[in-house]
Order: C-alpha cells, then structure tokens, then sequence
C-alpha cells in the first residue's frame, strides 16, 4: 500500500507540474489503473499446479 501512496504522489506531482489540476487528476487516474491492471495481472499468474 505504501507503493500505491508513492506512485499516486509521483504522478499527481508530474501531472500537476505539466498541465495544472487537470493533468494532477488525469495522471493519478491513469496510474491506478495501471496499477490495478499490473496487480490483476501478475497475481492471475501466481496458480500453483498440483
């Protein structure tokens, strides 16, 4: 979780700086959702065979 809050903070700074608040939201979003998708798909890999 704290890497979430680490990324959130980068990217909402980045965006910020770029284009205003419009750019601090927009990068915020777009890193959690690839967070989310990065997550999903790593933890579908982890099945273990028997």
């Amino acid at each position: 979780m704290v890497a979430l809050l680490a990324i959130v903070k980068k990217a909402a700074s980045f965006g910020y700086k770029r284009y205003g608040v419009p750019g601090a939201i927009a990068t915020t979003l777009i890193a959690l959702g690839g967070y989310y998708y990065l997550k999903k798909a790593l933890s579908g890999s982890k099945t273990s065979e028997n």
